[in-house]
């Protein structure tokens, strides 16, 4: 059986939009992914006002938006899409650096923090 998003998926981009967009979800599934609760600690604090939701962080930047990142030893994405789906942005980068014992002065918080001005703007810049 064909899955109903074959081929029409293609980047990270292209799905975020079509998720927040409502072309991939009934809109009672989506409103659950949006039901969201505060996340603390470190990433509360790269993220200032953060949500979790199933799968998607509400981010309250300037604008508002949605996100996931994610990354392994050797690089680390930022995504981040609109409310209502229309613009996107991946951000990727080829390293993560070293948080070490006080995270609030690491160059990995800088660099997390680098990749989410750039996000932001990428969406909410007019």
């Amino acid at each position: 059986m064909p899955m109903p998003w074959a081929g029409f998926l293609s980047t990270t981009g292209t799905f975020y939009r079509s998720l927040l967009g409502g072309k991939l979800l009934r809109p009672e599934q989506l409103a659950l992914m949006r039901t969201t609760v505060p996340v603390e600690g470190e990433v509360g604090q790269i993220w200032p006002g953060i949500r979790d939701g199933l799968g998607l962080f509400s981010v309250p930047l300037s604008c508002g938006y949605w996100m996931h990142n994610g990354g392994q030893e050797g690089y680390v994405t930022e995504t981040g899409v609109t409310e209502d789906g229309r613009r996107s942005v991946v951000v990727s980068m080829s390293a993560a650096l070293a948080v070490g014992d006080d995270f609030m002065r690491s160059k990995g918080f800088e660099q997390e923090r680098a990749a989410t001005a750039l996000v932001d703007h990428a969406l909410c810049a007019e």
